[in-house]
């Protein structure tokens, strides 16, 4: 079962990357880690049920979690 539910960090950091940042430049915008970028990312995939950024950000944005 898949929840929708994402903690307010795990959506700026889809945001970021619906935007086309790369784990870099996400952790520099938001002032944390690359590592903590691809913990953020990983936690997103697993609650979605999918393993790509792209699969990731067309689930959030068919369900209104990007605007």
């Amino acid at each position: 079962k898949t929840t929708l539910q994402l903690t307010e960090r795990e959506t700026e950091v889809l945001k970021a990357v619906a935007l086309g940042e790369r784990n870099k430049e996400v952790a520099l915008k938001l002032n944390i880690t690359e590592r903590t970028v691809k913990a953020h990312l990983t936690s997103i995939y697993n609650k979605f049920g999918v393993d790509s950024r792209a699969a990731a950000v067309a689930i959030a944005s068919q369900n209104g979690l990007l605007s």
